[in-house]
């Protein structure tokens, strides 16, 4: 049986992924977006992507967050933008570093996007102090990467001095303890999220096979 490596598409609404999305966005239901990346734009660069996409093709922007979960350990939301299309459908046109066949999508009214990020929401499903520690460590890079005017830059970033000695130590901090975290959670069952994010139940999906 194989571990995740990363965390995934969830499968079902958990108590914990409903929790989370009542905190983030009372009152509004989330759904799963296909994913189909434009292979010519920059991997996780949603926002422009879609604007330049709404552009071109018409429909709207539509902003919120991807629900993210590993399984028994946490569940994080994404801060994110998808298209919905003239035709009604909803559709993520973002590159990814994994490749994700869906995702699962809150949509947020009362947010909106003025060229900085949004930190990711993260909950914690159990008392290990290794999650308080890495979710501690992820925070600080995002302090430090959107610091200042850095907020609105997009692409590479170039750091120097103490902040690139900050950055190095921030990196192994999360990479080090990433590798814990994962160490956390359990084997992938057949009532699991596949690790395809198609969002459906291992059982039902690769794990068939």
């Amino acid at each position: 049986m194989k571990r995740y490596q990363r965390p995934v598409t969830p499968a079902e609404v958990s108590p914990a992924i409903s929790s989370l999305c009542s905190d983030i966005a009372p009152g509004i239901t989330p759904f799963f977006v296909d994913v189909r990346p434009k292979q010519n734009e920059d991997a996780n660069e949603c926002f422009h992507v879609v604007r330049r996409h709404v552009a071109a093709f018409g429909g709207e922007a539509v902003i919120g967050w991807s629900i993210w979960e590993l399984p028994s350990v946490f569940v994080e939301a994404e801060f994110h933008s998808v298209w919905h299309s003239p035709e009604g459908e909803y559709i993520d046109l973002t590159r990814k570093n994994d490749e994700t066949a869906r995702i699962f999508f809150l949509p947020d009214l009362h947010i909106s996007y003025d060229g900085r990020p949004l930190n990711n929401f993260r909950k914690a499903l159990s008392d290990e102090p290794v999650l308080r520690e890495w979710f501690g460590a992820l925070d600080a890079k995002y302090e430090l990467m959107n610091r200042g005017g850095r907020a609105f830059e997009h692409g590479e970033i170039h750091l120097e001095g103490r902040e690139a000695a900050e950055y190095n130590a921030i990196e192994e901090a999360i990479e080090e303890l990433g590798l814990q975290v994962l160490g956390l959670h359990p084997y992938i069952g057949p009532y699991l999220p596949c690790l395809c994010g198609s969002g459906k139940k291992a059982k039902w999906c690769h794990g068939a096979k």
